[in-house]
């Protein structure tokens, strides 16, 4: 048995809340869900954004402005486009 009295709730919750307040914690006695964990986490976007390289400047039209002696090659993709296009012309007479 014990002869040092236990503190009563009250002194334990103003302890917690001094503790807190030293300790530079968040105080919540009701152990609610408040999202600071997630919050106090380093941010990931600068790590993200630098992940993906930057769109270059140089586009296939310059390059072939540039340098006219080359062929660039039409690609399927803008053939099938540009049938697209005039297949919708002719469909819906813009």
């Amino acid at each position: 048995m014990s002869l040092i009295p236990r503190p009563s709730a009250a002194r334990m919750r103003a302890l917690l809340k001094a503790s807190c307040d030293v300790f530079g914690t968040v105080y919540n006695p009701d152990n609610l869900r408040m999202g600071n964990k997630i919050l106090r986490k380093k941010l990931i976007g600068p790590t993200v954004a630098a992940y993906y390289p930057s769109q270059s400047p140089v586009k296939l039209k310059d390059l072939r402005s540039a340098f006219p002696m080359f062929e660039f090659p039409n690609t399927e993709e803008e053939t099938f486009r540009m049938s697209m296009a005039d297949m919708y012309v002719v469909y819906f007479r813009v």
